[in-house]
């Protein structure tokens, strides 16, 4: 037999949330996509030619369950809001030489590479002017209660020389996604 209750409206006595179901199962906000954070980075960072480097985004713009750690640049998972998650990223990286044959971003969870982007091979200023490469991407992840996320950036530049990921222009983010 199936129970059906057919309402205009229902308006909550109290608390943020309304309880629907045997299972507790709750509904607020209405709907929202949290836990969720956004991050950017405050001043220009040097990365090593050639090298993976872990992107130290500093500047918290929004992070509704305080996840995100300026002390060691990861999110983590909260307690209780396992799931799956859209992750987003934007690597702008700068170099003063005038070749860079190959960069790319990677996303890690728990230490391991679980996804990347890259910009192809053989970006060059035949001018000799300073190269500015952007790097984006998106990727939905399943993720679990402690498990932490890293984005790291990663170039081969002409003359072995350092770059930079560009104040202000770098950042990533992420947010569970309802109804996943």
């Amino acid at each position: 037999m199936v129970s059906q209750l057919k309402v205009n409206e229902i308006i909550k006595q109290s608390g943020s949330s309304i309880t629907i179901g045997e299972d507790g199962d709750t509904v607020s906000g209405p709907f929202t996509n949290t836990p969720m954070f956004h991050v950017y980075l405050n001043a220009h960072q040097t990365a090593s030619n050639n090298a993976f480097t872990k992107f130290q985004g500093d500047i918290v713009v929004k992070d509704t369950d305080s996840a995100y750690s300026t002390s060691d640049y990861r999110w983590t998972c909260p307690s209780g809001k396992s799931g799956t998650y859209l992750f987003w990223w934007r690597l702008f990286i700068h170099y003063s030489g005038n070749t860079i044959s190959l960069s790319n971003a990677i996303l890690k969870k728990n230490g391991s590479t679980i996804t990347g982007t890259d910009n192809g091979d053989g970006v060059g200023a035949n001018d000799g002017s300073l190269l500015k490469v952007p790097i984006n991407g998106t990727f939905v992840v399943d993720v679990s209660d402690g498990d932490y996320i890293e984005l790291f950036g990663f170039a081969t530049t002409s003359n072995s020389g350092d770059y930079l990921f560009i104040s202000k222009s770098c950042g990533w983010g992420g947010m569970k996604l309802t109804g996943a």
